[in-house]
């Protein structure tokens, strides 16, 4: 049993720093006119009516993170955008990689310290197509990451490509939904109400599909609940990136074997998470746990809409 001590500064410091930055995104949401979430999951947005357009540029800032045995993850997530109209939008944007592993721990070696690293992430770009109806909800996400860096940790080195698709159907309250995709290898990409992208950051090449089945239930205005279950399918050859010969860097599990890759990138699991939002900030914990690496981890995202503290996005009829 790992068992890993931290001085009580070092949780201390954590705190002020997550504190501080909620309140800069509670303060900035009080300014806010009107707000559009990028989760194709808003049971506000779908509830608006059909007829109305939305155009103008769009700046997101999000915190993306994650805690688990086999480190600490943190993604700053800045993308700018235009929405052509309610059904028509792009963004692109560049991430900054935080990442803090967890050290092997080998009888009669040195131990690994457990320290920090950090990068900027490959820049994407994304075409985001929506169509509400009454019937069934459908949104549908292509994302193309464009490489900066060697082949590494922090990146595969090759053009990332990952499409998704969202289905929801609001029955009052309560709202099922059905998310898939595709792509060459795990892209981390801004999805809301997807906790298991966060806890499954390692970088990967190789064609993957994944599924996910879940619902939301509206529990007051701006407060809601939900859960899911997630797999990934792996297909063909896949190959996984570390760096500087820490063979868990990047939250690659320990002691695991090129022979693994495949089992590795074969995930399921289930997730849990709350949802809370206001103005233009939102705000969602999350507790996911992976069936087949038998681990559990804390995620949580923040995010606030900056362009609607720039610019008012105009709406017509």
């Amino acid at each position: 049993m790992r068992v890993i001590k931290r001085s009580k500064s070092y949780y201390r410091s954590i705190a002020v720093v997550l504190g501080v930055f909620v309140c800069i995104c509670l303060a900035s949401s009080l300014q806010a006119q009107q707000w559009q979430r990028p989760s194709a999951s808003d049971e506000d947005l779908a509830a608006k009516p059909v007829t109305e357009e939305y155009h103008g540029f769009t700046a997101w800032e999000e915190f993306r993170g994650s805690t688990s045995s086999q480190g600490q993850f943190l993604i700053f997530d800045t993308s700018f955008g235009y929405d052509f109209n309610r059904h028509i939008g792009t963004d692109i944007g560049v991430p900054v990689y935080l990442i803090r592993a967890t050290p092997t721990f080998v009888a009669g070696a040195t131990p690994t310290k457990h320290v920090w690293d950090y990068n900027v992430g490959d820049p994407y770009w994304d075409l985001r197509l929506s169509f509400p109806n009454r019937l069934l909800n459908y949104d549908t996400v292509a994302t193309l990451s464009v490489p900066v860096n060697e082949t590494g940790a922090f990146s595969t080195g090759r053009l990332g490509v990952d499409w998704f698709n969202h289905f929801d159907r609001p029955i009052g309250p309560f709202t099922p939904y059905v998310n898939a995709g595709i792509g060459n290898g795990l892209l981390d990409t801004r999805m809301l109400s997807q906790p298991y992208r966060l806890y499954d950051s390692f970088r990967s090449l190789g064609f993957i599909a994944d599924a996910e089945g879940g619902a939301t239930v509206r529990l007051m205005r701006g407060l809601s609940i939900g859960g899911s279950y997630y797999e990934l399918f792996p297909s063909g050859s896949q190959k996984l990136y570390s760096a500087n010969g820490i063979t868990n860097f990047f939250l690659l599990p320990n002691g695991v074997s090129p022979a693994a890759v495949s089992d590795l990138t074969h995930d399921r699991g289930y997730t849990a998470f709350v949802r809370f939002t206001h103005g233009n900030f939102y705000f969602e914990p999350a507790y996911v746990h992976s069936i087949k690496l038998n681990d559990d981890a804390a995620t949580l995202t923040i995010g606030v809409d900056v362009g609607s503290l720039l610019t008012h996005r105009h709406s017509s009829h």
